[in-house]
């Protein structure tokens, strides 16, 4: 798997082979066949060792536990800080429905502007950017990373509790955040799962609060429509061709109404799409709502067409039909699992490598297969 280090004692080299390798037997989707021919084992296990020290130094290393006994530990807190992408948050933390029933409290500290994503949890009990708003105290901390702002919260906060590794030493490669999450939980709670069961799970989820509910209500968007996610953070990752897709879509008798979403990075191709003589019904959306209303817009439509990135996790919490987007190291692998009802497309480098023509035969296609499907929940079903 890795390239030869002869001078490299073996254990040394198994120590730092172990940070690119997951905790648990099952196969991961991952990018670590290449990453371990590019990778230093040695400044792997320099960085290994070090973040070992610091944890034993700071008297962490007694506190270490491999499982989570429910009847121990029945008041947990989950640290999850210094990640900010809403969709690693989602992904990250899908496997928290593992925990729901098992626990008498489940509590979360993340980054401030993530809190939006979880106020409306039914796993999570409380959540909060700060220690000094949680209740405490607990029997147990989820410390999600040995390398990550967790570490720092942890020491200050709550040194004296017992831990358990969530991805621990796990660092390098691009991998399946969901399935990771889900197969470390299960070995944690000591869950006799098969894969084919985690794998049919492993989804993340996120509920809309009421009043988020209400304000999409009012809107009266059609139940028919079609939501796109325009703009993008990344250009490798923002979609340019929308207006052809939208054409094509009309030309090929698709006169569905068409939603636009996103967020501010989105205006540009919104006023391109609005100027554009598409010939559909163009209901523009972006910009305009918080992550819980624009998830109960999801629920409501007939199909969710984006590309890779916060928004398509978003919509995988919505259990709608996605037509979806990768490019270069994003792979699918990497983001999707078979409880995912999502069609992909990938280009080469960037997402605007795929013709638009190639995507206005998904979303034919995905359009179709929806309308047959019995199992699709009604549109004002809340979840």
């Amino acid at each position: 798997m890795i390239r030869n280090y002869p001078l490299m004692p073996p254990g040394l080299l198994r120590y730092a082979e172990a940070t690119w390798t997951p905790p648990f037997p099952q196969a991961l989707p991952s990018s670590v066949a290449t990453y371990a021919q590019q990778a230093s084992p040695w400044k792997a296990a320099r960085r290994r060792v070090l973040r070992s020290l610091h944890l034993r130094l700071a008297g962490q290393t007694k506190l270490l536990r491999e499982r989570i006994d429910p009847t121990v530990h029945r008041r947990v807190l989950w640290i999850h800080q210094g990640t900010p992408q809403v969709g690693d948050s989602l992904t990250d933390l899908a496997a928290r429905e593992l925990l729901k029933g098992r626990l008498g409290r489940l509590d979360l500290l993340t980054d401030a502007h993530l809190l939006q994503l979880y106020r409306s949890d039914e796993v999570f009990s409380q959540v909060a950017s700060t220690p000094a708003e949680l209740p405490g105290p607990y029997d147990l901390v989820l410390l999600h990373s040995a390398s990550s702002r967790s570490v720092k919260d942890k020491l200050a906060h709550y040194r004296d509790m017992p831990f358990v590794h969530v991805h621990g030493f796990f660092t390098g490669p691009e991998f399946n955040r969901t399935l990771f999450g889900y197969y470390r939980v299960a070995q944690l709670l000591g869950l006799d799962l098969t894969q084919s069961a985690v794998e049919s799970m492993a989804c993340p989820s996120m509920r809309a609060s009421q009043v988020e509910e209400a304000a999409v209500a009012k809107l009266n968007l059609p139940t028919d429509a079609i939501m796109m996610a325009i703009g993008g953070v990344r250009d490798w990752c923002t979609y340019q061709q929308w207006p052809a897709v939208l054409q094509g879509l009309r030309q090929r008798g698709v006169m569905r109404p068409v939603v636009l979403m996103g967020s501010d990075n989105g205006l540009t191709m919104r006023d391109q799409i609005v100027g554009a003589d598409t010939g559909l019904t163009i209901i523009d959306r972006v910009a305009q709502h918080t992550l819980g209303e624009v998830r109960a817009m999801m629920r409501r439509a007939a199909l969710v067409v984006c590309a890779d990135g916060g928004l398509l996790h978003l919509a995988h919490t919505a259990h709608v039909p996605v037509v979806t987007l990768f490019a270069g190291i994003s792979e699918p692998r990497f983001r999707l699992t078979s409880a995912n009802t999502t069609r992909w497309l990938y280009g080469a480098s960037w997402v605007n490598d795929i013709p638009a023509a190639d995507l206005v035969a998904s979303i034919t296609q995905a359009l179709a297969d929806a309308d047959r499907s019995p199992d699709r929940p009604a549109p004002h079903d809340p979840r």
